[in-house]
């Protein structure tokens, strides 16, 4: 419906060229701008809602863990419901200062003008793309920095409770009195999951199973994993008691 020509024919990608394809998309795209938007925009809503109930649960659960040595499915679903809508908001301040970046990209686009060209025929030399290029990179550095400065925000929002605001100041607060603890998990966090893409790159093409467990590793062992180190850096930086299982080997009367 919405990369479609503008007589609303089906299109055979087979039998159009790069630039051909490009030429189609770019006009189907640009006869359904309005609906476009509308459609992504609630399916990018749909799942930054979704996503932040999912991760308040698991950052509710690896709160109780860390505290009390026990954590039950149930608490997703506590800590998930009762902080998601406040996570949701969070996460759509983020992705506003986020976007607020793009000023660095408006010096280039201005100097290279009308894009058209370069969306039908992205072969095509167009004056400015040094400047634009520039531009992008600078934007990537400060999406990189604003991810890691703010790390700690969901964290801080869901074990005390707080509000999207108070939960940005908390967790950049954090960020100043931790910062080689927090940029040191990020590194591990992103290392991990990029070891597990490099290897599903290279060796998921030739082997199904190894496809399939490079998909299911980071649901079921990498998210649960970087939620806990950093559920624990957060307690800890800000000096909570957290359970010791020596405890239990202290106290075998307890059983």
């Amino acid at each position: 419906m919405l990369f479609t020509s503008g007589s609303g024919s089906v299109i055979d990608a087979e039998s159009l060229s790069t630039e051909e394809l490009y030429s189609v998309l770019w006009e189907g795209f640009t006869d359904n701008i309005p609906t476009a938007l509308a459609v992504i925009l609630v399916f990018s809503l749909l799942g930054i809602f979704l996503q932040a109930f999912f991760t308040a649960g698991a950052i509710g659960m690896a709160k109780k863990a860390s505290e009390t040595g026990d954590t039950v499915l149930s608490d997703m679903f506590r800590f998930g419901s009762k902080n998601a809508f406040r996570l949701f908001l969070t996460s759509l301040l983020i992705t506003v200062m986020l976007l607020v970046g793009i000023v660095f990209v408006v010096p280039g686009a201005l100097t290279i003008g009308d894009i058209s060209g370069l969306i039908v025929n992205p072969e095509a030399t167009v004056e400015g793309m040094g400047t634009l290029a520039i531009g992008i990179l600078i934007w990537g550095i400060y999406i990189l920095a604003i991810n890691i400065v703010l790390s700690l925000a969901p964290y801080a929002l869901v074990i005390d409770e707080l509000e999207p605001l108070d939960a940005l100041k908390t967790g950049y607060r954090f960020f100043l009195k931790n910062k080689l603890d927090v940029f040191f998990i990020w590194i591990i966090s992103v290392g991990l999951a990029f070891i597990n893409g490099f290897v599903g790159e290279v060796l998921g093409s030739e082997s199904i199973l190894i496809s399939g467990i490079t998909y299911i590793v980071p649901i079921l062992i990498l998210q649960p994993l970087t939620a806990v180190l950093w559920t624990r850096l957060y307690l800890t930086g800000e000096e909570r008691e957290l359970y010791n299982p020596s405890d239990l080997l202290s106290e075998p009367e307890r059983f």
